[in-house]
């Protein structure tokens, strides 16, 4: 579950901590006092489109932080399966926005935002008004579906999309090979031997440009050595040895006088001696060594062309001569194509049927899977005030083969007496869609095995007694699920197992939204306010304390 929430300098937010709680967390306040922003901020750390434009005005950063605990041990799995591993049961997911980055971050180490979605989805799941009306897209149906009866379809499902791959892969590759067009066929094999023959031309061998590298750094360093070596050999065998020699020769003539001099007369003797050999080493080098400049030119044409080369087929020689052996296989093929091509179109067809059985026993399944889903939705909608609702999932198959199979899937709805099905953009208003959406979260959470519930617009277009309906609902979602909802209605707030006021206020000639968890009196007074009874009175306050008693005791 979300544990934290930590804000600061979001939009009018400067600074807001929140310490959730399991069952139902509920966000009220003011109109414009900015219950959106937490929202907001939420999908920052979430891995959502971030900018500058969020940054509280006169701040040049902002910052958002979430604390998730987790301890389900499916979705541990399925974290590992990502390579992410709870610090003590904590992921901690944080974003940094300044006019000069954005940096996100899982438990300290910096990620993508695409990675960051993906992490999230298995931990909360964010339900707000572009979500149900995406229920008017009826190409959304087959995925909520599917959502539902995730286990129950499982199998033929995973059936179907492996019999899916093989087919199109064997279908890529007739085509790859010209799809029986002899002309094409004709100007691909043109082309692949062009490639061909340019690499068995250039006559790649492994190793040959570091070998090549190495020497044209000795031919070009030529000149430069050659110097070198020549002012050595001219220092050893010039003045400086002469001076040697004649320094023996004079302590020599002393040994009569001091005979301690030998022990300097034999110093100088090995430095003579090492002075000859360094000086010979430094001829023989001279003598030795290559400068070629035609060498050098043939080198680095050899050099540019591997170059080349390299641009056009690999990185490396290793690669080259893998891609000239691919181009060959693929060659071979469309070369032996009218040989081959019985076989592979009997191939096709083949599995073009069980590619066709594969799609009917997945919409079997699904059809199956959409009685229960009726069912179950039924009872949920009536749960949420659609007294003589008639809800229908309409299963269809088709003669489009996608990676989920062939069906088409669409939700119908009546909600009056008498009254036929239709599509759900054709009958439902706003709030029947928000009612729709919380009754699908209701069936799909235990499924979806989501630790963490968002609602945000859930009581759109509603009051009296649905809101009623809808506060019940989600307190049952919330026995089992931790559950944050956005609400200004005094029903759901009602509902809370904990309560916390967004309320905007002036500081320092600037307004600042501020958040704080209300106590079991404040949450009253709270109430009382939605219930719109203007000023405080006892009356007002006792019949908010009515309606959130009724809501403690409802928790069935």
């Amino acid at each position: 579950m979300l544990e934290y929430l930590h804000v600061r300098n979001i939009a009018l937010i400067r600074e807001a901590e929140l310490v959730l709680s399991d069952h139902l967390n509920i966000l009220s306040g003011e109109t414009g006092a900015g219950k959106s922003i937490l929202l907001g901020s939420l999908g920052l750390a979430l891995g959502e489109r971030g900018s500058t434009d969020l940054l509280r005005t006169g701040e040049s950063e902002g910052f958002v932080e979430l604390v998730f605990s987790v301890t389900d041990p499916d979705t541990l799995a399925r974290l590992a399966e990502e390579s992410v591993q709870p610090e003590d049961g904590k992921l901690i997911l944080s974003r940094r926005i300044s006019d000069k980055r954005s940096i996100l971050r899982l438990n300290g180490e910096v990620v993508s935002a695409s990675f960051v979605r993906k992490i999230s989805s298995l931990l909360l799941d964010i339900h707000g008004q572009h979500e149900h009306q995406s229920l008017l897209n009826e190409e959304n149906h087959l995925s909520v579906l599917d959502g539902y009866a995730k286990e129950t379809i499982r199998e033929a499902l995973l059936a179907y999309q492996d019999c899916y791959a093989s087919y199109r892969k064997l279908k890529e590759e007739i085509r790859a090979l010209g799809g029986g067009d002899d002309e094409e066929r004709r100007r691909r094999m043109d082309f692949i031997g062009f490639q061909i023959s340019e690499i068995e031309e250039a006559g790649i061998r492994r190793g040959e440009e570091e070998a090549l590298t190495e020497e044209l750094k000795k031919l070009s360093s030529a000149a430069a050595i050659t110097a070198g070596l020549q002012e050595t050999s001219d220092a050893l065998s010039g003045q400086n040895a002469d001076g040697i020699s004649s320094s023996i020769r004079a302590l020599q003539a002393l040994l009569g006088v001091d005979p301690s001099l030998s022990a300097l007369v034999s110093e100088l003797r090995d430095i003579e001696s090492l002075m000859q050999d360094a000086a010979e080493d430094a001829k023989e080098r001279l003598q030795n060594l290559e400068s070629d400049p035609a060498r050098q030119d043939e080198v680095e044409t050899r050099l540019a062309l591997l170059s080349r080369m390299k641009r056009k087929y690999g990185n490396s020689e290793e690669e080259i001569l893998r891609t000239c052996d691919q181009l060959q296989s693929e060659y071979d093929q469309l070369r032996d194509f009218d040989e081959n091509k019985e076989e592979m179109l009997l191939r096709l067809s083949e599995l073009k049927k069980k590619l066709i059985e594969a799609a009917k026993a997945l919409h079997e399944r699904r059809l199956l899977a959409a009685r229960d889903f009726e069912g179950e939705m039924t009872e949920a909608l009536k749960d949420l005030n659609f007294l003589q609702v008639v809800f229908s999932a309409e299963v269809t198959e088709t003669n489009r083969f996608t990676k989920n199979g062939a069906d088409e899937v669409r939700f119908l709805i009546s909600t009056n007496p008498g009254e036929p099905v239709k599509p759900l953009s054709k009958v439902a208003s706003g709030g029947e869609l928000s009612r729709i959406m919380l009754a699908i979260k209701s069936l799909s959470a235990d499924t979806d095995r989501i630790g963490t519930l968002v609602f945000d617009e859930i009581d759109s277009g509603i009051s009296g007694k649905t809101a009623a309906s809808v506060a019940r609902k989600m307190r049952r979602i919330a026995k089992n699920h931790q559950v944050i909802c956005i609400s200004h209605l005094p029903q759901i707030v009602s509902a809370a197992d904990h309560h916390f006021l967004i309320e905007k206020t002036a500081e320092d000639g600037s307004a600042v939204t501020k958040v704080t968890e209300l106590s079991e009196e404040e949450s009253v007074r709270e109430i009382a306010r939605l219930l719109g009874a203007g000023e405080e009175t006892e009356a007002g306050l006792e019949n908010a304390r009515e309606m959130k008693g009724m809501m403690n005791t409802d928790r069935t």
